[in-house]
């Protein structure tokens, strides 16, 4: 063990140092050192044109395909215009910038209405930050090659960050648990948010290739605790390849209740779906779990923490603030059934009324009368951010991000403690049609790498 843990410092520092060189050269070698690198790439976009076009001409005739002439001489030229003009490949990338920021002024945007409906202190810095967006944007939008150097510089300080934040990972594996709680709920600089957004896809790409090469299921491939002792709390991370549902969803198992925060009741949905009334629910996780994994075709990642009996004090103390603003809300099958009108679950379109009945009637839901949960948004207030007010917020040593957080952010985040030796991730369950019933009633405990699988 102590060859993997030394193998760990080594990769921190490594990583870390190697980070900090390269975004350090952005800074240093700035728009020179960026053209002579988007040159070399325009040139060998342009002899690939070149190769594929010679290989389609002199290829058998037989095994001729027009659409690789087609696709040879589109390439090509491509290559031949990026060259003559060169301005536009080094425009490439500040107008991408430019994109992301607008994004994020829409964001901004509707988060200061939804503030300001709903009476929020936030609203006036979301309205700053929405108009910054919106300035800066613009600014890169129209002039793409005048904004580079700042654009450069803006990667290089990110880059040096995700560097440090190398070294701050490492100082938490070496330093006694007495000084760890003092860089607690540190900011964590993460990947940019619109790669850790397709996170959850890519890892159900990897546990369906897993699972489609076993002819046998063992325990050790879909659960490993690093520990004896049992979890206090279980988050959730959801894996669909079903629409809006790719970038996962979020919720946690705490106190023998699913806990969960969503737009759950389609008649407010609004904005293409996007806003809506914020609905928690607490359902039973026995009947929850092959629910949603037969409704939406889910794999959910289960991750265990272990926590002192003040951290679980401090997450009860945090839900029953949430819930001091919210009141009971009822499905349309609850309400059926309050008028004793019986129907089947089939009948049912709205997922509340099937959640409620196939759940047994065991879920309970409540909407909120104010407060920032009142207004579900799928880029600001969602299900993580929801989380991570509960269970990151109340001392459990979970990252602590600003701006938009996904699923996606905290699947990685997740997963990377659990590969750690000292750390309160300890356990690691994959959920899915093949596993849930034996990876529900597990009973033997698995010691972390005892086995190469899926988990590792």
């Amino acid at each position: 063990m102590k060859g993997i843990k030394y193998l760990n410092w080594t990769n921190y520092i490594l990583s870390g140092t190697l980070i900090i060189i390269l975004s350090a050269s952005i800074m240093i070698g700035n728009q020179n050192l960026y053209e002579k690198v988007i040159t070399f790439m325009v040139y060998i976009f342009l002899l690939l044109g070149i190769s594929q076009l010679l290989s389609v001409l002199f290829k058998d005739k037989k095994k001729f395909k027009k659409q690789d002439l087609i696709l040879a001489c589109g390439n090509l030229l491509f290559g031949i215009i990026m060259v003559l003009f060169p301005g536009i490949p080094l425009s490439i990338l500040p107008l991408l910038f430019a994109f992301y920021l607008l994004f994020n002024f829409l964001i901004k945007g509707v988060d200061y209405l939804i503030s300001r409906a709903n009476h929020l202190s936030t609203k006036w810095m979301d309205l700053f930050l929405s108009i910054f967006y919106l300035i800066a944007g613009v600014s890169f939008l129209f002039s793409p090659l005048g904004h580079l150097p700042t654009l450069l510089s803006i990667m290089g300080f990110y880059g040096i960050l995700l560097g440090l934040s190398e070294y701050r990972e490492l100082l938490k594996e070496i330093l006694p648990n007495r000084y760890k709680k003092k860089i607690k709920r540190s900011f964590r600089i993460t990947l940019p948010v619109f790669l850790e957004a397709f996170m959850p896809r890519k890892m159900l790409n990897d546990v369906n290739h897993y699972f489609n090469d076993l002819k046998e299921i063992n325990e050790s491939d879909y659960a490993q605790e690093k520990e004896e002792e049992k979890c206090d709390l279980e988050i959730f991370i959801h894996l669909s390849p079903i629409g809006f549902n790719q970038f996962g969803h979020m919720d946690f198992y705490f106190d023998g209740k699913i806990i969960s925060y969503g737009n759950y009741d389609n008649t407010s949905l609004r904005l293409f779906d996007s806003i809506g009334d914020g609905v928690l629910f607490e359902s039973d996780r026995k009947s929850y779990i092959p629910f949603v994994i037969k409704q939406s075709e889910k794999t959910l990642i289960g991750f265990g923490l272990r926590l002192t009996e003040d951290e679980k004090k401090r997450i009860r103390k945090e839900l029953d603030k949430v819930k001091e603003n919210a009141y009971t809300w009822y499905s349309i099958a609850q309400r059926d059934l309050s008028k004793k009108i019986i129907k089947k679950v089939d009948e049912y379109e709205d997922y509340a009324s099937v959640l409620y009945l196939e759940t047994k009637k065991k879920t309970k839901f409540y909407k909120f009368h104010e407060g920032p949960f009142k207004t579900y948004f799928v880029l600001g207030t969602n299900c993580t951010a929801f989380a991570d007010r509960i269970v990151g917020k109340s001392g459990t040593d979970l990252l602590k991000m600003v701006g938009l957080i996904t699923p996606g952010t905290y699947l990685d985040y997740l997963d990377h403690e659990f590969h750690k030796k000292n750390s309160k991730v300890i356990s690691k369950t994959i959920y899915n049609d093949a596993t849930k019933e034996k990876a529900m009633n597990k009973n033997k405990k698995k010691t972390f790498k005892k086995k190469k699988s899926m988990l590792e």
